[in-house]
């Protein structure tokens, strides 16, 4: 009996072992071998760099993508699209020439339809339109960099320093996709440089180049054992337990300041002698660590600055507009700490690009423009917490012209 019971177990064992090698494998086996209909009603707009092709597709239910296949410079190109989209984008072609591309249908099974070829010619690609906005001029620390991107493409701005041979050596790159393009390159001594610029592209196009003959403006770090406070009337000038105002330039990133609760609403104000008459060039802030975007770190802020300033004014005179139009004070800049990454919630323990970003500082920039100054006045507007009544900041550097020599 045992023997029979073992028997019909071994016998039901082998009939599944037999049904499951037998079983077909799931969408690995072609249900069939009938092509799909062809593309039809194509069109085309001719894109910088490219073209976006739209089409309509036959009424089949296992269709799955469509394909074009172009060649330039000599290698095949593909790119697929969803059928859930009625069209397809080539990008990243770097000359104005003709291209023939095919496009097919393709089905669940992977069959192909018939090709459908076409011609089209892209418009002026976007390194080029970049690069013929391009204009290379003086600027504190280095060469400063300006374009126009109407499209937004992400490029490479890459400084090469040209020697007296007429070689050129590259320095660095830097990448935006911002539509005013501005970039400053810092660490350049105030002697003259033979710079040459070019533009990159993530599919590896790259412009003509444009070099210009420059003297960096002089800039250096201020000397922060010159800064005071300077307690107008309504400045936020309060002290939270030992945290005051002097630890925002001590030169320590880990020490901060922290006012009081409760002083008011925002705006609030705050006032630095820097202890030195400076052509300012840029300042650096930093929030206290670990506490970047939150805990009432400033968000939205304006920097004014003055040689000097009427005294004996009353504290509406200060919270008010008039400071403003006397004649003393021109504004610097109307600033915003914002995220790298673009996200806009309160957190204090950041990860990836904006922790980097915070933790180096965040480095903002004054027109060169502006008159030789002496103080500076921060209006915070926002800060990372809602209906926030404190002000938070780890560390400020200013830089700039503060008449000192240059020693090479």
């Amino acid at each position: 009996m045992k023997r029979l019971v073992i028997y019909n177990i071994m016998a039901m064992i082998l009939s599944l072992v037999m049904v499951m090698c037998t079983e077909l494998p799931h969408s690995q086996t072609p249900v069939d071998k009938d092509p799909p209909l062809s593309l039809n009603n194509i069109r085309i707009e001719s894109l910088p760099g490219g073209a976006k092709i739209t089409y309509d597709v036959a009424n089949e239910e296992d269709i799955s993508y469509v394909k074009a296949e172009y060649t330039y410079k000599g290698e095949k190109k593909i790119v697929r699209s969803s059928i859930f989209n009625n069209f397809l984008k080539i990008e990243g072609l770097g000359s104005v020439e003709p291209v023939e591309v095919t496009l097919y249908v393709i089905d669940h099974s992977e069959n192909s339809s018939v090709g459908i070829t076409t011609v089209f010619t892209p418009d002026t690609p976007p390194v080029e339109t970049i690069f013929e906005s391009l204009e290379i001029s003086q600027m504190f620390g280095g060469p400063y960099v300006t374009f126009d991107n109407a499209t937004e493409t992400e490029v490479g701005v890459t400084l090469f320093v040209i020697d007296s041979d007429g070689v050129m050596h590259e320095r660095e790159t830097h990448y935006s996709k911002e539509k005013q393009g501005e970039i400053t390159f810092r660490g350049y001594n105030p002697i003259e440089y033979h710079f040459a610029v070019h533009i990159t592209d993530k599919w590896g196009n790259v412009s003509r180049t444009k070099d210009a003959v420059i003297t960096p403006l002089f800039e250096r770090d201020l000397d922060k054992t010159k800064f005071l406070a300077v307690e107008l009337p309504g400045d936020n000038t309060t002290v939270f337990w030992t945290f005051d105002i002097t630890q925002i330039w001590d030169g320590d990133d880990d020490t901060f300041w922290v006012t009081q609760s409760g002083f008011g609403p925002y705006p609030q104000y705050f006032t630095i002698d820097v202890g030195v008459v400076v052509r300012f060039s840029r300042f650096r802030v930093r929030a206290r660590t670990n506490q970047y975007y939150c805990d009432n770190v400033p968000k939205t802020f304006e920097v004014w600055g003055a040689a000097d300033y009427k005294k004996g004014k009353p504290e509406t005179y200060w919270t008010g507009d008039e400071w403003k139009t006397d004649g003393d004070w021109e504004m610097l800049g109307d600033y915003e700490l914002n995220r790298p990454s673009g996200n806009t919630e309160e957190i204090c323990g950041p990860t990836g690009v904006d922790k980097e970003e915070a933790v180096k500082g965040f480095m903002y920039n004054i027109p060169a423009n502006k008159k030789v100054l002496r103080y500076v006045r921060f209006i915070v507007k926002t800060s990372w917490t809602e209906g926030g009544t404190e002000i938070r900041l780890g560390e400020l550097n200013f830089y700039g012209d503060d008449g000192s020599s240059y020693i090479e």
